[in-house]
């Protein structure tokens, strides 16, 4: 059997398959036509006996059985062309997404699957240069996964089609024929925990059909669920399923544990908490979308992952990822009325600008965050980077699904607080689709320019307020106050940007950054809107003010 390459997959033509499979459904009512004659006359002639009679009976049931067996052998060979020719538009669909994304860039692909880049002329700005290449490194990952998955699933097809003719031919068939092919290929395999994985994902899911996309959800929810690069709205619908089967099994897991499990066993009752958050979230009925993108309770800590706003359909997605004691138990309701707020007050900032595209804010608490309980010496302490190393290229992973899920990727920006800066700064190191980046609290950074975390000028963005101890450590390297070409934001109080006379405060403690009413809330609303021009700077002048003005709420 020949091996299916590119070139086949852009010139295959479904409508002369698909042109076939009617004119066999066109012979098969036919038949059925046939057999329904025989039936009626059968049904209206004489009732005689003798050996002629019963010869004559069987010759009638033969014609009956071999007419029921063309009607099922066309059927089958029908839904086969159909499946194959559904399949094969997948892959025609992910073979152009790739020629259009490598175009938007200005390179090709040729009929071997190859990206050819254009040649970039350097700047003589070494932060642009790193960005651009970052860029390119994105689009080829994205290219070589949309083709390389077209070509797998399009050999998958037809071994599948094969098989599927060749029993149609010479195997006995009972009627009840699916329109399809009847099996789905099953996701990629090692995409799961890899920064570029995501576009493996992407691939496979837009390579299925829209039916073989919900028998998926239904039989195989965790193929969807957790993984990056699906649509928000499919992720939701199977982790729903799986929120379910995590809500049965924690509820057993609490009975065992006794009625003192919230001192005796932490971990389930907190499991059990999660899920009570989660379910308090999702079930709010204030005309906002949420979906849940993630649910695993199989860890110390419950990672989950919701959206106040829409990600299949915002302009501006920004995900936050949270630091020390970050759980869904503690945090997932309040995040949710705070990110509520602050979807909003980006909004405003659109306004005037002729960009009206709605915000989603993402909970991305897809880390077991380290917790109080850990200690100082484990290998999940605050103080050490393990965590952040581990699930790094997780955070890289979600964000490029973001992108590789749509057809037009929205302006993200990462939020990172504390501990999550330093994740957000190792996850800056993969290939990572990301447009602006703020670090408040942050005890330090990896980072040691805007280059080597592939951002375009300006698009670091760091806040510290001046009473936040932990941001003045430096504890995991660097401080990103420190980073060349970083924008120094404020977290102090001052006059609201086009105001004379109302006054924003200041972050007084290290977890007050999104705090209602203050520069680091307005700040962060800024950036989320992609309206750089409205940040505040640290050390901007404020004008005249009484100092009782800046005094932060009790």
């Amino acid at each position: 059997m020949p091996q299916i390459g590119v070139r086949h997959i852009r010139g295959f033509q479904s409508s002369v398959v698909l042109e076939v499979a009617q004119r066999l459904e066109a012979q098969r009512r036919r038949v059925i036509s046939a057999t329904d004659a025989v039936l009626r006359a059968r049904a209206a002639g004489e009732s005689w006996t003798g050996p002629a009679a019963v010869a004559a009976a069987a010759r009638q049931v033969g014609v009956l059985t071999a007419l029921a067996d063309v009607a099922v052998r066309l059927a089958a060979t029908a839904a086969a062309l159909r499946g194959l020719a559904g399949r094969m538009d997948a892959c025609g669909a992910l073979a152009r997404r790739a020629e259009r994304t490598a175009s938007d860039r200005g390179a090709w692909t040729d009929d071997l699957g190859l990206v050819h880049l254009p040649h970039r002329w350097p700047t003589g700005d070494p932060t642009t240069d790193a960005h651009v290449g970052r860029l390119d490194a994105l689009m080829v990952d994205e290219v070589r996964r949309c083709l390389d998955e077209a070509v797998r699933v399009a050999e998958a097809t037809d071994v599948e089609v094969h098989r599927a003719l060749l029993g149609a031919a010479l195997h006995r068939l009972t009627a009840g024929v699916a329109e399809d092919l009847g099996v789905v290929p099953p996701p990629p395999q090692g995409a799961g925990g890899q920064a570029d994985g995501a576009y493996a994902n992407a691939a496979w899911w837009r390579s299925l059909t829209v039916a073989e996309r919900r028998w998926v959800i239904g039989h195989h929810p965790e193929w969807v669920g957790p993984r990056d690069g699906i649509p928000a709205w499919d992720r939701h619908q199977a982790n729903l399923k799986l929120l379910a089967r995590a809500r049965v099994e924690a509820a057993e897991q609490l009975r065992r544990a006794g009625p003192r499990a919230r001192h005796t066993d932490v971990v389930v009752w907190e499991r059990v908490e999660s899920i009570a958050a989660i379910d308090a979230v999702l079930g709010k009925s204030d005309g906002v979308t949420r979906h849940l993108l993630l649910v695993d309770i199989t860890g110390p800590v419950v990672r989950a992952v919701t959206t106040v706003g829409n990600v299949d359909r915002a302009g501006h997605v920004a995900t936050y990822v949270g630091g020390l004691s970050t759980s869904p138990h503690l945090d997932l309701r309040r995040y949710d009325e705070t990110f509520a707020r602050l979807r909003t007050l980006a909004w405003t900032k659109t306004r005037g600008t002729g960009d009206q595209a709605d915000i989603a804010i993402v909970q991305w608490m897809g880390y077991p965050a380290p917790q109080w309980r850990d200690g100082a010496f484990g290998s999940r302490s605050v103080l050490k980077d393990d965590l952040a190393e581990e699930w790094a290229d997780e955070l890289a992973s979600f964000t490029n699904g973001i992108a590789a899920s749509r057809d037009e990727p929205p302006h993200q920006t990462l939020w990172a607080h504390s501990y999550g800066s330093v994740l957000a700064g190792l996850s800056l190191q993969h290939v990572m689709r990301m447009d602006d980046v703020a670090l408040f609290g942050s005890p330090g950074t990896a980072l040691d320019s805007l280059g080597g975390a592939g951002l375009k000028p300006g698009g670091l963005n760091v806040l510290a307020s001046p009473t936040d101890v932990v941001a003045a450590t430096g504890w995991f390297g660097r401080d990103p106050r420190d980073v060349p070409g970083v924008a120094h934001l404020s977290a102090a109080c001052g006059l609201k940007p086009g105001s004379t006379n109302e006054f924003l405060m200041g972050s007084p403690w290290h977890s007050a950054y999104l705090k209602a009413g203050t520069t680091s809330e307005h700040n962060l609303a800024a950036i989320a809107a992609g309206r750089p021009d409205q940040r505040v700077f640290a050390g901007s002048p404020v004008g005249s003010f009484r100092a009782r003005d800046c005094r932060p709420d009790p």
